[in-house]
């Protein structure tokens, strides 16, 4: 079992690891700094070094628990020790945009009632997909228009740990439509202080200031009950 070491510290950039199993180019670790693809947010880039040779990992991804790192190239081995380096421009905006899904999903949900029925966070925009029965542009803009001014805010970010129970005992703390992943006795929280507090095993800033400014894009409306809207980071 990989241990995670991005869920104690979103901030770290390098990490030693060895390698514990190798399939050509896909390696899996004792322990990593690389998020993988997971949630509708993009994995984490960057490289791992063994040696004088830098490997440039490509694609991190979950498989049966498992998480496997693809490399561009094949040539590390069971047992090799290696160097993580991340590309810590792209975590970082990944985790801004991480943040800033949680902030405004937060906002629908207190104020308009929805939850989340899909999102996908990449380094050039983000979208996310409500159960929302009425598509009213001006409402969604005001949501838009409050994450905004809670940003400016800056309110301070926590991440801890829950039992199921707790979090079950507070249904408002559950964004998604599709309620909490099954089999999870102890669930990883990510709070935004005086605000909302979501369910969340991801990358996140340490507080709203550092999400930067939200710019609003379009809002579709994509059949019964399912809005999506579009927003990019700057």
């Amino acid at each position: 079992m990989t241990e995670l070491a991005y869920m104690d510290d979103c901030y770290a950039k390098e990490l030693d690891a060895t390698v514990t199993a190798a399939e050509g180019n896909n390696l899996e670790l004792d322990r990593t700094i690389f998020c993988p693809q997971a949630g509708g947010v993009e994995c984490d880039k960057g490289t791992m070094g063994c040696g004088e040779t830098a490997y440039n990992v490509v694609f991190v991804k979950k498989d049966k628990g498992r998480v496997l790192h693809q490399l561009e190239m094949p040539g590390l081995k069971l047992g090799d020790r290696v160097h993580l380096s991340l590309d810590w421009d792209r975590r970082y905006l990944l985790m801004r945009y991480h943040t800033s899904a949680h902030l405004i999903s937060g906002i629908f949900a207190k104020d308009l009632g929805a939850k989340i029925t899909g999102n996908s966070l990449t380094t050039e925009k983000g979208r996310i997909d409500f159960d929302l029965e009425s598509f009213d542009r001006a409402l969604i803009e005001q949501c838009f228009d409050k994450a905004r001014e809670l940003i400016k805010k800056d309110l301070p970010i926590d991440i801890y740990s829950l039992p199921r129970s707790d979090v079950e005992s507070k249904p408002e703390m559950v964004k998604l439509a599709m309620g909490l992943p099954p089999n999870i006795k102890v669930l990883r929280i990510v709070d935004i202080k005086g605000f909302d507090a979501q369910p969340d095993g991801g990358c996140h800033v340490k507080s709203l200031g550092e999400v930067g400014e939200i710019k609003f894009l379009s809002a579709d409306n994509k059949g019964k009950s399912n809005r999506r809207v579009y927003y990019r980071l700057r």
